[in-house]
Order: C-alpha cells, then sequence, then structure tokens
C-alpha cells in the first residue's frame, strides 16, 4: 500500500485480527519480507482471510480455528497446521481435549498419516510450549462437574 491511500475498513480489522491469531511476530516478519511481486498477496490476506473472515464474529474463534485445522490436515498443509495449532492453543483457547477429538476425527476422515502427522504436530507444540496434557481426561471430567 502507498503512503497516500487510504486503508479499507477490513484492512484495518483484518490486520488487528491477523495479529490477534498468529501473533506479531509472524505478521511482522511477513509484511517486512514482502516484495513487489507478493505485496498484493499479503493485502489480501489481510483484508480477505482475516478482515473479512476472522474478524466478522459469525462464527466464534474457537471452532474456527477446529475448522481451519480440519481443512488444513484434510490437504496436507502440515507447516500452516502447526501455525492453526499453535494459535488454537494460545489464542483462540480451544480446549485441549477438544483439539485431541479433532485430531481424531481427522484421522478418520483424512487417514492414518495424516492423523500421524497431526498428532505429531501437536507434540512438538506441546513441547515447545511445555505444555503437560498427562492429566488431559481428568482436567475435562473437572470442567464438567
Amino acid at each position: 500500500m502507498s503512503a497516500g491511500e487510504k486503508k479499507l475498513p477490513q484492512a484495518e480489522a483484518g490486520e488487528k485480527m491477523r495479529r490477534m491469531i498468529v501473533g506479531d511476530a509472524y505478521v511482522d516478519h511477513m509484511l517486512a519480507t514482502r516484495t513487489s511481486f507478493d505485496s498484493e498477496w499479503q493485502d489480501y490476506l489481510t483484508e480477505q482471510l482475516f478482515g473479512r473472515t476472522w474478524a466478522r464474529g459469525i462464527i466464534d474463534h474457537p471452532t474456527l480455528s477446529m475448522v481451519n485445522l480440519a481443512m488444513l490436515a484434510g490437504r496436507g498443509c502440515m507447516d500452516e497446521f502447526e501455525i492453526h495449532f499453535r494459535a488454537a492453543i494460545t489464542k483462540t483457547k480451544v480446549p485441549l481435549v477438544q483439539l485431541r477429538e479433532l485430531l481424531l476425527h481427522i484421522s478418520l476422515y483424512c487417514g492414518a498419516p495424516i492423523g500421524r502427522e497431526a498428532f505429531k504436530v501437536a507434540r512438538e507444540v506441546f513441547a515447545d510450549l511445555d505444555i503437560d496434557v498427562s492429566d488431559i481426561d481428568g482436567e475435562a471430567a473437572r470442567k464438567e462437574a
């Protein structure tokens, strides 16, 4: 976007939402490394993907996170899956028991190899974020009580 151009409302909402979902560091890196060739792509993502979907609030963010994870796994886009799995835990706060259930569902509909990759990503993210999942069933039961 040139210096004199005014941002569209969905661009402003989209940038705020994009930063909330994937984090400032990721967005800053993507914007700092964009070129003349992919600048329009970055604007498109911000305005359309985040400004016209995530920012609308029609579907709650935890549900959108789970939908994204299912679609990304189904397409075998595991690098992007990792970004959104991390966001589901840290940003949209999808309960771990629901994430596990989703990964089981993904495994059935997308196949065991994709399920294996999804669980591998989950374990790596848990380790990176120092998340203890050893009492996931007990924790879920306590929340239901």
